[in-house]
C-alpha cells in the first residue's frame, strides 16, 4: 500500500490535535512531579509538549493520579489578567506582589471542588467547607461560577463589600452580617480609585484567611487536590511583558507557599515555558527549579517512541503491519555525511516533539509534490519515506525553526533578532567569538565587547550554537547534551536545523 495513502504524524499544536489522546506518549514527567509532594513546576521549552501533557492529564487523570484524588485543570486561553493588577501590594517584593490574588484563585477552586466531591460521593460536606462554600455562593452566585467569571467581573464587587470587623462567625453559620454593595462596578472605576482598591485588597485578604482556615480543618492524607495551570503565558507579548512577569511570578510564589503549607493535600502544578521562568524576578529561583521543578526533556529514545506511537496509530487504522522501530519506515540508503535518514532528521531538531513533527509533516508534503508532479508521466508510489524528499523539505523546516526561536525569545530578549542576523551575515556555519562580535557591532554599535560571551552563552543555552570539547570530534549542543554547561571555545558552530534559513556555507571537516 502506498505510504502516502495512510501515513500521518499528527498536528504540531497539541491544542488543535483531536487525535492526541489516541497516540500520546508519556515520557514520565507527570509521574515524577506527582510523586514528589514538594514539586509544582513542569518546565519545558516552547514546543516541548507541555500542553500535550496537560491535556493528557486532564482527560486521563487516573493514568497519573489515584481515583480518590481531585483534579482541577485551569487553562488560561481567555482570562482577565488585568484584575490581578488591582490586588497588588506595593510594599512587597515583585515576586510576592501578586501572590494574594493567585492564592485567592486557588483556594476558591479547592473549596468549590471539595464541596462537589463530597456531594458527588454521597457524603456529608464537612461543616467548615460547607460554610466557606456558602460564603462564596452569597458573594458570587449559586452555583459558584468558574474562576474565569469570578476574575472577570464578580471580584470587582468585593471592593464595595465589607466583612464585619470581628470577622465571620463560622461556628453558627450566620452570614447576615455580610454587606454587599449594589450594582456592577467597572474595572476602570476600581483602577482609578485607591480607596476601592484598598477595600478590595483587604476583603480578599480576609476571605483568604477564612478559606484557608476551612481547608486546613479538613486536611486529609488519603487524597490530594491537584489544581493545574496551563497557558499562563497567554499575555506574554511586548505590550504586557512587564506586567506578565509580575503576574506569573506571583503565581509561582503562591504555588510555592501553598505547596509547603498543605504538605501534599493541596497540590498546585504550573506548566510553564522554561525561558519565561528564567526571566522571572523570584527569590531562590535556582532552588525552586532544582527542588520543586521537573524539566520536560526528550532524548533520542523517547522522541522516537513518541513518533512511533503516532505512526503505528495510523498503521493500525489502515490495517498496516505495525512497526517495531521508527528507522524501518525510512529508506535504508545513507544521506549526506553518511547519516541514516532518521539521524539526519533528529540532528536538525532541537529534540522537541514540535520540531520533529513539523519536519516530518513537511517531508510528507514534499513526497506528495513528487508523486503529483504535473511534468512526470509515470505514477510514483512510496513504500518508505523518501530521502530526496527529506532534502526538499529541509529549507522550509529550517525557516520554521528560525521563526520558532524568534517567537520564543523576541519578547524577553529582543537581541535574538540581531544575533541571528549576525550569524547569517557571517555566512559560515563555523565562527569565532571575534567574528560574531564584529558582525553584531555592525547591527548594534552600542554593543560592548565584554557582552559577547553572555550572548554566546545565551545562544548555546538555547541550542542555537554548539562547540567541541577538547579533541572530541563531536559538536555539543544543549538539546542533545542537556547537562553540558557553556565553555568558552576557540570556535563555535550553528545548529544544523538553522543552516538553510540563515543561508550558511557549511564547513566540511
Amino acid at each position: 500500500m502506498n505510504l502516502l495513502d495512510w501515513l500521518e504524524f499528527g498536528k504540531v499544536s497539541a491544542e488543535r490535535d483531536e487525535l492526541l489522546l489516541k497516540y500520546f506518549y508519556d515520557n514520565g514527567v507527570l509521574k515524577k512531579i506527582i510523586e514528589s509532594k514538594l514539586s509544582f513546576l513542569i518546565l519545558g521549552r516552547k514546543g516541548a509538549g507541555k500542553t500535550a501533557v496537560f491535556k493528557f492529564l486532564t482527560e486521563n487523570p487516573t493514568h497519573s493520579i489515584t481515583p480518590k484524588d481531585i483534579l482541577v485543570p485551569l487553562s488560561f486561553d481567555n482570562y482577565n489578567w488585568n484584575i490581578h493588577s488591582l490586588l497588588t501590594n506595593d510594599d512587597k517584593a515583585e515576586s510576592h506582589a501578586y501572590r494574594q490574588s493567585w492564592k485567592f484563585v486557588i483556594l476558591i477552586e479547592a473549596i468549590k471542588c471539595l464541596s462537589e466531591h463530597y456531594k458527588k460521593n454521597g457524603k456529608n460536606v464537612p461543616n467548615e467547607i460547607e460554610k466557606a462554600h456558602k460564603i462564596l455562593e452569597k458573594l458570587f452566585d449559586s452555583p459558584v461560577p468558574s474562576i474565569y467569571n469570578i476574575i472577570g467581573k464578580k471580584i470587582l464587587s468585593l471592593s464595595k463589600f465589607s466583612l464585619p470587623k470581628a470577622g465571620l462567625d463560622l461556628e453558627d453559620g450566620s452570614f447576615d452580617s455580610l454587606e454587599l454593595g449594589g450594582g456592577e462596578i467597572a474595572f476602570e472605576e476600581v483602577k482609578g480609585d485607591k480607596s476601592l482598591q484598598q477595600a478590595l485588597s483587604e476583603n480578599i485578604e480576609n476571605l483568604i484567611k477564612i478559606l484557608d482556615k476551612a481547608l486546613q480543618s479538613v486536611q486529609l492524607k488519603d487524597f490530594s487536590i491537584f489544581v493545574c495551570f496551563d497557558k499562563v503565558d497567554e499575555a506574554w507579548d511586548e505590550v504586557s511583558y512587564d506586567s506578565s512577569k509580575k503576574v506569573i511570578a506571583g503565581l509561582v510564589s503562591a504555588c510555592d507557599s501553598l505547596t509547603i503549607q498543605y504538605k501534599g493535600f493541596l497540590r498546585p502544578i504550573i506548566f510553564l515555558r522554561e525561558d519565561i521562568f528564567e526571566v522571572l524576578s523570584l527569590n531562590d529561583s535556582n532552588k525552586l527549579r532544582e527542588d520543586c521543578g521537573e524539566l520536560l526533556h526528550w532524548n533520542r529514545v523517547s522522541i522516537q517512541k513518541m513518533v512511533l506511537a503516532r505512526v503505528n496509530h495510523f498503521a493500525k487504522e489502515n490495517d498496516i503491519d505495525l512497526y517495531n522501530e521508527l528507522e524501518s519506515i525510512f529508506e535504508s540508503k545513507e544521506m549526506r555525511q553518511r547519516a541514516k535518514p532518521l539521524n539526519y532528521i533528529i540532528k536538525r531538531t532541537m529534540m522537541r516533539p514540535r520540531d520533529i513533527i513539523a519536519f516530518l509533516g513537511r517531508i510528507l508534503d514534499a513526497m506528495n509534490d513528487k508523486a503529483n508532479d504535473p511534468f512526470v508521466d509515470t505514477t510514483i508510489e512510496f513504500t518508505h519515506i523518501d530521502s530526496e524528499s527529506i532534502y526538499s523539505a529541509e529549507a522550509g523546516y529550517s525557516e520554521w525553526l528560525r521563526q520558532e526561536i524568534l517567537d520564543e525569545w523576541s519578547v524577553q530578549n529582543p537581541i535574538i533578532i540581531e544575533l541571528l542576523n549576525s550569524l547569517r551575515n557571517n555566512s559560515s556555519t563555523n565562527f569565532t567569538a571575534a567574528e560574531l562580535d564584529a558582525e553584531l557591532e555592525k547591527l548594534r554599535p552600542e554593543t560592548k565587547q565584554s557582552e559577547i560571551f553572555d550572548h554566546l552563552k545565551f545562544l548555546f543555552d538555547n541550542s542555537i550554537i554548539g562547540f567541541k570539547l577538547g579533541s572530541s570530534p563531536e559538536w555539543r549542543f544543549k538539546c542533545f547534551y542537556p547537562s553540558q554547561g557553556f565553555v568558552v571555545s576557540p570556535e563555535y558552530r550553528v545548529h544544523e536545523g538553522l543552516v538553510r534559513a540563515l543561508n550558511l556555507k557549511e564547513n566540511r571537516e
